[in-house]
C-alpha cells in the first residue's frame, strides 16, 4: 500500500531536526529500556540512545542478538551511554517483573525512557487464520507493552518524570489487508498512548489538589516507517505460502514502490522525542509517523501550520 496523501515533507533518513551531531549528548544521564532491541528497528533505537548518551538496556528472547547488540554499543567510539543487555519474554508476566526489577538494578534505580518495541507480524487472509495464532499476535503487541507499562508507570508518576514510547504502525490508520491481527493490535496500542496521557496528564493535579502541579510524563505511538528486517522474511507462514501466494505477490508489488527508510530514522526521532522542546511537547499523547517531518507534524497539532 503506497503511503496515503500527506500534508508534510516526506523522510526517508537522517534531517536536520534528528540529527545526531544535534542530539548527541541531549540524553546524557538518562536511562532507557528498550524491548525487541536484539536487532532489527529496536536495536536501532537501543544505539541511538547510547549515542544520544543515554544508559540502555537492550532486551529479547534471543541471547546471541542481545549480546551482540549491547557489545556494539559499549564499543562505540566517542561519549555514549552504557548497554546493560537483559534476555526476557515480554509474554512471560514472570519475566517481564524480572526485566523490571534487573533493569532498575544495573540503570541505577529508575526507568526514565521505556520504548515497547517488541513485535510481531504475519500476512494471511482472515479466513485462513489460526485463532491461537491470531490472539497470540494481539498479546505481543498488545498485552506486553500493556503489562510492561504497568511496571514502569508507578516508578515515573512517583518522580513525575518519563517517556513512554510504543512502536505503533501505520496499520492503526488505514485498512491494510492480508493483516487483521497486527492491524487490531497496533490500533490498540496506539489509542492506549493517547489514552494514558490523557490520564497522567489530569492525576497531579487530582490527587494532589494543587492545580499549579503539571504532569512531566510523555506518551507517543510512532510508526517507524516500513524499513526491511527480519521480519518481512518471516511474516509469510507456509500456509500462505500454499494457500495463498497471491498475498505474497501483492504485497511485493507495493514494496517496489515504497520509499527505502533507512533504520536510523525512527531511531533518531525516538531520541529527538526524549528531548524536551516546545515542538515535542505539542505532540505528546500523539501518533507520531516517523516518515515524515516531525516539526511540520507538531506545528499543524499547534494550529500553527
Amino acid at each position: 500500500m503506497p503511503p496515503p496523501p500527506s500534508p508534510f515533507t516526506l523522510r526517508t533518513g537522517i534531517y536536520p531536526e534528528i540529527d545526531p551531531a544535534r542530539l548527541g549528548g541531549a540524553l546524557a544521564c538518562q536511562t532507557a529500556l528498550v524491548t525487541g532491541s536484539g536487532r532489527g528497528i529496536g536495536r536501532e533505537m537501543a544505539l541511538a540512545l547510547a549515542q544520544a548518551g543515554a544508559n540502555v538496556v537492550v532486551t529479547g528472547r534471543t541471547p546471541k542478538e542481545v549480546d551482540a547488540t549491547t557489545k556494539e554499543i559499549n564499543a562505540l567510539e566517542g561519549t555514549h551511554g552504557t548497554a546493560y543487555g537483559i534476555v526476557a519474554n515480554v509474554l512471560d508476566r514472570t519475566d517481564l517483573q524480572r526485566l523490571v526489577d534487573e533493569s532498575l538494578g544495573k540503570l541505577g534505580g529508575a526507568i526514565d525512557i521505556l520504548v515497547c518495541n517488541a513485535g510481531s507480524n504475519l500476512f494471511q487472509p482472515f479466513h485462513l487464520t489460526d485463532a491461537t495464532e491470531w490472539w497470540d499476535l494481539m498479546e505481543l503487541n498488545v498485552r506486553a507493552p500493556v503489562e510492561l507499562t504497568r511496571l514502569v508507570l508507578p516508578s515515573m508518576r512517583a518522580r513525575n518524570k518519563g517517556t513512554l514510547i510504543y512502536t505503533s504502525s501505520r496499520a492503526a490508520t488505514a485498512d491494510l489487508p492480508w493483516t487483521t491481527a497486527y492491524n487490531c493490535a497496533k490500533t490498540a496500542i496506539t489509542r492506549f498512548a493517547g489514552t494514558l496521557q490523557a490520564e497522567v496528564d489530569q492525576l497531579p493535579a487530582l490527587e494532589d489538589k494543587t492545580p499549579d502541579v503539571a504532569n512531566a510524563i510523555r506518551c507517543y505511538s510512532i510508526h517507524p516507517g516500513e524499513i526491511e528486517t527480519s521480519l518481512h522474511d518471516t511474516a509469510f507462514p507456509q500456509r500462505t505460502k500454499d494457500k495463498a501466494p497471491y498475498v505474497i505477490e501483492h504485497m511485493a508489488k507495493i514494496g517496489a514502490h515504497r520509499p527505502h527508510y533507512e533504520g536510523v530514522l525512527p531511531a533518531w526521532t525516538v531520541v529527538w522525542l526524549c528531548v524536551p522542546s516546545e515542538a515535542r511537547e505539542a505532540l505528546k499523547g500523539k501518533y507520531v509517523d516517523c516518515t515524515r517531518d516531525v516539526v511540520e507534524q507538531s506545528k499543524a497539532v499547534a494550529g500553527k501550520l
